[in-house]
């Protein structure tokens, strides 16, 4: 690789040049020349068309004092990979593991983000490598992105590998390799020479170098990130924040091409990381507080009477819980009388076999085979398939496998599972692992030395409590708990629903659920090409199946311009309605994004059994296409500004949110709606008292609310 001695890049434009610049050839969206075809490769600047570059070194320092916050010197250069504006206000620099679900999760927001006409021109996405050693095949997919840009294919190579994270190993990235036409021989030659091996380790350390602990990681002009935000509303807002100071920039003083220059020179070239605050974040249990989480006979090893006790909370999914076995292993081997560990079930909604994996590891406890089923089912996450399972317990010795079967079909394991996460939610315990050692919280993969503070603190309490109170032997922990907090004293954040009322209106739009005399009126606007509205749509067929007696919901089209082939997928929808199939379709339409041609539709349509013929006619007619305009005015009219948009009893909620913060809606409509969350906050404050914690804080009531509109069947 060749080594760059310049600090910084910024892309300039070419004045007067006949090729239409992009960015990087392998751009999303761009398109290369036949003349640069074969000398334009990802990242290859000098390359016939592609731009000039811009140093920090270029630029002088009279700007620094113009440059607000904390920034660090991030750089890039022509090995480094980049797509977006050719003159970008604002430069996101991410720090990514092509094996991390977060990670996969952020890159479609930055795809978002740079297909909006309102970011296109002014945002830049720069990509580096940071590969985690938890996950076994990163490197390779690392030295495959970086091997496939070399021929001018790394953003295709990079959309493959974040959709197929769980076949990463060599055979499956040359599988990739020859779907996209590449030099084959070629290919395997950089990778068998591990060509590109110097570079995934030096943006390793350069991530190392500024904090980097965890991916995905970014920093945005310069700016320390860390994680994924979780709505596109959110990422937009930063990037809305740094457009603006670079917008200032420019009026003091520098030249749009010179922001990213302007602002490293004036950045720090390295970042120590502050210990981190033993504070709570809202809705959070506080590290410093002993909560009463109960053991209640689950799973264990170490002794009953241990000083300490360890309530692990766990997902057989997740890759972090994955990580931190072998600290547990070594809290086992240093503290082999003193403490006890507790395992108890937290599988997240999104890990779709974590759920059957807690209740198998449930089955085999019942013949005490629990840690050996924990351990099969953590070796193996990428094979939790009932097969797989099932040869699992086949293979523990002394487990009588007719009698798992038996005890896994049992109703009382989900009982279990569903006990497990009432007692997670109670204490505030939202994602996994996490872990109560004698009451406190520890959250996520700490490393032994976090862990082996607390236990000694603890300790040495319950020694102490241990030596006056004198309980039952093997009642320790029990008696313990007596005097600790018993339910999680922060406030859970408020619904995440606006607190004004709309007029909505639901005539002629497909629905599902109650459709005669609902509690709860939800209308969607949303878009079939959208990744984050395809995950709405799953929240939506959870909100029917639990809420369906209680919910109706209606679907309205909010085609984004940024998707081309959303505008005639929707009328394939309405197309599809008109012969009583619209949620049939919706679902092909979902499950379907890369098939948007007028025959994909069609053969849709004689799929699901449709008059074609009709179907064609109605996909073709003007006045489809009107109703789609209508529904993105009345969405707008509702002030949704992205998609998906939900409208719950008139109420907005934006964005693909957690099933969780629609239930959070859902409950205070239920209960009055927050008109009468105000009322007992008046009500508590004129008596001189305070609401109950976990009522959400209400602005004051808008001026006639307007109620939503009964609905009406389609």
């Amino acid at each position: 690789m060749k080594s760059i001695s310049l600090p910084v890049f910024l892309v300039t434009a070419l004045a007067l040049t006949a090729t239409n610049l992009t960015g990087c050839t392998g751009n999303r969206g761009g398109k290369k020349t036949e003349e640069t075809a074969e000398a334009a490769k990802d990242g290859a600047i000098g390359a016939p068309g592609t731009p000039k570059l811009i140093t920090m070194e270029e630029v002088d320092d009279s700007l620094n004092s113009k440059i607000e916050g904390e920034r660090f010197r991030v750089t890039y250069g022509p090995q480094d990979q980049w797509t977006g504006a050719e003159e970008p206000l604002v430069t996101i620099v991410e720090f990514s593991d092509y094996q991390c679900p977060f990670c996969s999760k952020f890159t479609d927001m930055l795809h978002e983000v740079v297909k909006d006409p309102a970011y296109a021109k002014d945002v830049r996405i720069v990509f580096k490598q940071f590969p985690l050693p938890m996950h076994k095949d990163a490197q390779i997919g690392s030295e495959a992105s970086l091997a496939a840009g070399e021929q001018g294919k790394f953003w295709e190579m990079h959309d493959i590998l974040f959709k197929n994270q769980k076949a990463m190993t060599r055979a499956d990235v040359e599988k990739y390799a020859a779907e996209l036409k590449l030099d084959m021989d070629k290919f395997k030659a950089a990778l068998d020479k591990g060509t590109y091996k110097t570079q995934v380790t030096a943006d390793l350390d350069m991530g190392k170098q500024f904090g980097v602990r965890g991916t995905p990681s970014f920093f945005i002009n310069g700016k320390w990130q860390r994680g994924a935000p979780r709505e596109i509303a959110g990422l937009k807002a930063l990037i809305d924040t740094e457009k603006k100071a670079a917008e200032q920039l420019i009026k003091d003083g520098a030249k749009r091409s010179e922001i990213y220059a302007r602002i490293m020179k004036a950045a720090k070239d390295k970042r120590t990381e502050p210990p981190p605050e033993n504070k709570p974040r809202p809705g959070a249990p506080d590290p410093a507080v002993n909560y009463a989480v109960p053991a209640d006979g689950r799973p264990s090893f170490g002794p009953e009477d241990a000083l300490v006790t360890i309530i692990e909370l766990s997902d057989f999914q997740c890759p972090f819980c994955s990580r931190v076995g072998p600290t547990m292993k070594q809290i086992k081997e240093t503290y082999p009388d003193d403490v006890r560990v507790v395992f108890r079930q937290l599988p997240l909604s999104f890990h779709d076999r974590a759920r059957p994996a807690a209740k198998a590891a449930l089955a085999a406890a019942q013949q005490g085979k629990f840690w050996e089923m924990h351990d099969a089912l953590f070796a193996n996450q990428k094979a939790l398939d009932d097969k797989s399972i099932e040869g699992y317990a086949a293979q523990i010795a002394g487990l009588d496998l007719a009698k798992w079967k038996t005890d896994l079909a049992d109703p009382k394991l989900e009982t279990m599972v569903k006990e497990d996460e009432t007692v997670a939610g109670k204490f505030g315990a939202n994602g996994t692992p996490a872990f109560f050692v004698n009451g406190r919280f520890l959250s996520g993969a700490q490393p032994f030395e976090a862990f082996d503070a607390v236990i000694k603190e603890e300790k040495a309490k319950a020694a102490k409590f241990l030596a006056e109170k004198k309980p039952a032997k093997g009642k320790l922990y029990e008696e313990m708990i007596k005097g600790f907090e018993t339910e999680l004293k922060v406030p859970p954040p408020p619904p995440p629903a606006d607190f004004k009322r709309r007029e909505v209106l639901t005539k002629g739009l497909p629905g599902k659920g109650n459709l005669k005399n609902p509690k709860l009126t939800i209308v969607e606007c949303s878009d079939f090409d959208c990744p984050f509205c395809k995950r709405g749509a799953d929240t939506v067929t959870q909100i029917v199946k639990e809420y369906g007696d209680k919910a109706a919901v209606y679907f309205r089209n909010y085609p984004l311009p940024m998707h081309k082939m959303a505008e005639p997928a929707h009328r394939a929808g309405i197309a599809a309605q008109n012969q009583g199939k619209f949620w049939e379709m919706h679902d092909l339409l979902f499950a379907n994004k890369d098939k948007r041609s007028d025959e994909d539709f069609k053969a849709y349509a004689q799929q699901l059994g449709l008059d074609v013929t009709k179907f064609e006619r109605d996909y073709a007619d003007p006045a489809t296409a009107q109703r789609v305009k209508d529904d993105m005015a009345e969405c707008g009219k509702m002030e949704v500004r992205g998609a998906p948009g939900f409208l719950i009893n008139g109420r907005l909620l934006s964005g693909a949110q957690p099933f969780e913060r629609f239930k959070l809606v859902f409950e205070e409509e239920l209960n009055g709606g927050f008109e009468a969350t105000m009322k007992k906050d008046a009500a508590a404050k004129a008596a001189g008292g305070i609401a109950k914690p976990g009522a959400p804080a209400a602005p004051a009531a808008p001026a006639a609310p307007a109620r939503p509109v009964a609905p009406t069947a389609p």
